[in-house]
Order: structure tokens, then sequence, then C-alpha cells
């Protein structure tokens, strides 16, 4: 499998994490991660999970909005990003910047504006 250019095994347990969640889903957690790469200029739009904090977000949504609120992460939207769910034991980690953003900064001209500036895929990991 592929992602943004980098092989990934069908178990790849060698991702990079920003952060690490134990027995719970940590809201605050995020927030400072997602509020520290806010103030370093990029809004992330993707949060990707391992199948162990997919489990957690789930228990953790449910509690909120009932178990069945959330029986599939297609579409979901968690403090708003876009919640992809990878094929690995575990990993948390937020990438991307909101195209709006982008937009925003660039005083909304884009007539220097590469083919690659309106990929969302242009996924920022670091």
């Amino acid at each position: 499998m592929w992602f943004n250019g980098t092989e990934m095994t069908e178990n790849s347990n060698s991702l990079p994490k920003d952060i690490e969640f134990k027995d719970d889903w940590d809201t605050s957690a995020l927030r400072v991660l997602v509020d520290a790469r806010c103030h370093e200029g990029r809004k992330p739009s993707h949060l990707f999970l391992g199948r162990n904090e997919s489990r957690l977000l789930k228990l953790h949504l449910g509690k909120a909005f009932g178990d069945e609120a959330v029986s599939t992460f297609n579409d979901l939207y968690y403090m708003g990003m876009l919640v992809v769910e990878l094929n690995t034991d575990s990993c948390v980690r937020v990438a991307g910047e909101k195209f709006m953003d982008k937009l925003e900064k660039s005083g909304f001209e884009i007539k220097d504006w590469k083919d690659d500036d309106f990929s969302e895929w242009d996924l920022h990991f670091g």
C-alpha cells in the first residue's frame, strides 16, 4: 500500500506518532497538539489513527452520543479534521493544511499558486 509517496506495509507498526494514547482517548492532549501546529502556521486537516486509537475514539464518542452513533469513520470529522483509520496497531498523527487557510494566507491571490497547492493530500508531517 502507498500513501503520499511512501510505501506502507500491511501492518506497519513503525509509523511515527505525534502523541500516544494508552487506555483512554485524550481530547486535551490532541487539542494541545493541534494548537501547537496552528501556532506554527498550519491548521491540520486530517487526523490519522491506528486501530487502537480508532477504538478509543469510538468509545469516547459512544459515551457522548450512544454506542450506535459511530459505526464507521467514513466522512467523520473530529475537532475539524477528517478522521482516517490506518491499517496499523497504533498511530496518532495530525497532518495536512486546510485549503481555506492557505487561500486566506495568500490574500486570495491564487495567480502564483502551483498545481500542488490545490491538492488536499499535500500532507505535512513534522
